[in-house]
């Protein structure tokens, strides 16, 4: 009987738990305890965190450089393409190749290679120079030195105050009546630019700037 009493006795104690777990349940959900969004909260910090700028503030896609043609200062002034065949790679190493050739006796600021295939002309205002083959033009080593619409392929150096820069030209500086600058001779002085006749082409510098390039057929460098 006293075995029989303590089951009978520790039932009502099992009815009286589950409605006490029960109601702490129901307390809970109508308090939201169980609904805290945190997932959302820790998305939504995610997102916004890399956005550091006021609003209003243009984004990087309305501040960047326009896509359209690259103009001729976009092109590097270090450039080499072809053989090169003995051509100077730096300002000091064609400085010294022009100091030590001899000057020419009388040569204009227009004057072509005794082949006849390279001519130049030197500004003496600006002290500018440009230099272009008639055989041999050269396939640009950057698409974006030929503009679309025109030639293909570079005929051209123009040397100026911020460097030596390639052209894809369809016009000409040749006039038909430059004077020839023998090979292994330099022009006579003219503002700051010099330029040298050889056998393998053509080197011109600007001491102002020291730029220069070296031009013969097929093949140029700029520095």
């Amino acid at each position: 009987m006293s075995s029989l009493r303590r089951r009978r006795a520790g039932m009502p104690g099992v009815a009286v738990v589950v409605p006490a777990i029960l109601a702490v349940a129901s307390l809970l959900a109508s308090c939201g305890a169980t609904d805290i969004p945190t997932p959302r909260r820790t998305v939504t910090v995610t997102v916004d965190a890399p956005s550091t700028a006021p609003a209003g503030t243009p984004t990087a896609t309305t501040t960047q450089v326009p896509t359209s043609a690259p103009t001729s200062t976009d092109v590097p002034t270090a450039l080499a393409v072809g053989r090169l065949r003995g051509a100077p790679r730096s300002f000091d190493e064609a400085k010294a190749r022009l100091d030590a050739a001899r000057p020419a006796a009388s040569v204009s600021d227009r004057f072509r290679s005794p082949s006849g295939n390279i001519v130049c002309r030197r500004s003496t205002d600006s002290g500018l120079a440009a230099c272009e083959v008639e055989k041999g033009r050269i396939d640009p080593p950057l698409p974006s030195i030929c503009p679309a619409g025109g030639p293909s392929d570079i005929g051209r150096i123009e040397l100026g105050p911020k460097g030596a820069l390639p052209v894809c030209n369809s016009d000409t500086i040749r006039t038909g009546g430059e004077p020839e600058l023998g090979y292994g001779a330099r022009t006579p002085p003219s503002g700051t630019t010099a330029c040298l006749s050889e056998s393998f082409g053509v080197t011109c510098i600007d001491e102002a700037s020291r730029h220069g390039f070296f031009l013969a057929r097929d093949t140029f460098t700029t520095f």
